[in-house]
Parts: C-alpha cells; structure tokens; sequence
C-alpha cells in the first residue's frame, strides 16, 4: 500500500478517511449504477427511437452525477471507417475526457459490426475482466477471486462487475412494478431470478446467491396466503447445470477493527494475503 502521512493529533477514522481518499473510494450505500468506463452500444433499424433513446439515457445519467456523452456514428457509404472513427472518438471520451459512460449510437445491426465492437471493447479494456468465463476458469486464472466470491458471495463484486447487493438494488423498482401487475413473464438471466425469488419466496441475503435457477426452465410463481407457491415447468431444452453449491469456506469476510467491510480489491490483506493481522487501513485487529 501508500504510506501517508498523518499529523500526531489525527482521530482513528480521519487515518481511515484518508488512505481511501488515496485509494479513490466511494462511500456511497447506493448500487453502483456502473463499473466506469462503460459503454452503452445501440442496435436497431434506423428511425426506431435509438437516439431518442440515447438522448435521454445520457440527461438522466448527466442529472445523477456520472459523465456521460453521445457518440454518434456519421450517415456515410463509408461505414466501417465511421465507425471505427466512432469508437476511436468513444476511447478517447473515455479515456482522455474522464467520462465514465460512452453512448454508442449507430445501427449496429450486422455480426460483423456487433463483433468488431465487442472486439474494441476487450482490447480497451471495456469488457469484464471474467466476462464469459466459466467457473473453472476463474478458478485457474484469477484464484484469489475464485475464493472470495465464495466468502461472501452476496456482497462479493466481480471486477468491473457488481454484486447481487447492487443488483438487488437496481432490481427493486421492478419488484414494485411487479407487485401492482397480474399474470407477468419475466425474462432474465439467473442472477436477476434468484433476486426476484428470493423477494417473493422471502428467502435472505445468504439464501439468495445459491437458489436453484435451472436453465430453460420456467418458474411459475403464484400468491398464497402468506407466500408464494413455486412450479417448474422445464422446456425441454438441453443445457448443462450451471447450479454451484454453497461451497465450505474456513474464513469469512470481517469487519476490520474500525468497523469497514472488506472490499475485494484492497481492503484486507488478510483475506488475500492469509498472514497479516491488522487491517491495512486502520492498523488495528480484524473484527470478526
């Protein structure tokens, strides 16, 4: 870590304040509505509302606080080279600008385009660091990852990603929605289903991460008195099971001395280092 200097007469949490502001940390309680850089590609036919879209994505954004700006591919027979001129002006927005989100509104509608867009993001760095992979390969190639996901798998944050603590807080207007509509099919990947069973199967934060979401399969929730009766009805399509156990853990993510939650990506080198016994920000012994 940095060292800092710290007057004589300083309290226990100005230290702490101090290293994170270092450390770029935000103390924010809300989700974390992006992972910066991010950005937002536009796909449909001309004339459908993407820039409308795009317009009003980037004012709300702006409004809340997080730099955000259109980038606009220009009418041209010369496509794929406005394109790439496009991109080139998103990094630099990115990058350069400090923005946090890039609008990427153009068609978008070919393969190829979507391919060579996606292949911009990874060699910029805007992809999630263990996008696609499966779990053995986060295991092999980010370990220390691999375990503390499996510490605390709720408040656990992939980088670049977002934890299920952050997507139950973008998933709750939704449950809200939900709750004044009748007769509802939601389509959505396992991670926002086992949000939305969990609320309505009143299960915990612990429960939530390892509900069974099989693939393909439709879950039929339908109110009873005090609850919610659950129906599979499986679509006959075939897939693995991507279902992982809670897996037994021998240390859990602490509260350090001063009371701060572990963090991922510096917290605690106790929970990556397994020898130190102090907490890297506050000097003091790890709370259990």
């Amino acid at each position: 870590g940095q060292a800092v200097k710290v007057k004589p007469e300083a309290t226990e949490f100005t230290k702490v304040w101090q290293r994170l502001r270092r450390l770029r940390v935000s103390f924010s309680s809300g989700p974390h509505l992006a992972n910066p850089p991010t950005v937002i590609v536009m796909v449909g036919l001309p004339a459908r509302g993407k820039t409308y879209m795009s317009k009003k994505l980037t004012r709300y954004l702006n409004w809340i606080g997080m730099p955000t700006k259109v980038l606009t591919q220009p009418v041209s027979v010369v496509f794929r080279q406005c394109a790439l001129a496009a991109l080139r002006d998103v990094r630099s927005y990115l990058t350069d600008e400090g923005g946090q989100v890039a609008v990427f509104d153009a068609t978008n509608t070919t393969r190829e385009r979507r391919e060579m867009i996606l292949d911009f993001g990874s060699k910029n760095g805007f992809k999630g660091v263990c996008e696609e992979m499966t779990y053995d390969e986060v295991k092999e190639k980010f370990p220390e990852e691999f375990d503390l996901r499996d510490q605390d798998k709720y408040y656990y944050r992939y980088p670049a990603g977002e934890s299920y603590q952050d997507l139950v807080q973008r998933v709750e207007p939704v449950i809200m929605e939900l709750e004044r509509q009748e007769n509802v099919l939601v389509i959505c990947h396992q991670a926002v289903m086992r949000c939305l069973l969990a609320y309505f199967l009143d299960k915990s934060a612990d429960e939530m991460p390892y509900l069974k979401c099989p693939l393909h399969t439709v879950l039929k929730l339908t109110p009873v008195a005090y609850g919610c009766k659950v129906e599979s009805i499986y679509l006959n399509v075939e897939a693995v099971n991507t279902h992982r156990d809670r897996p037994e853990v021998t240390h859990r993510l602490t509260l350090c001395g001063f009371g701060w939650r572990a963090d991922q990506d510096f917290f605690f080198s106790l929970q990556r280092e397994r020898k130190t016994k102090v907490c890297n920000l506050c000097s003091n012994p790890p709370r259990r």
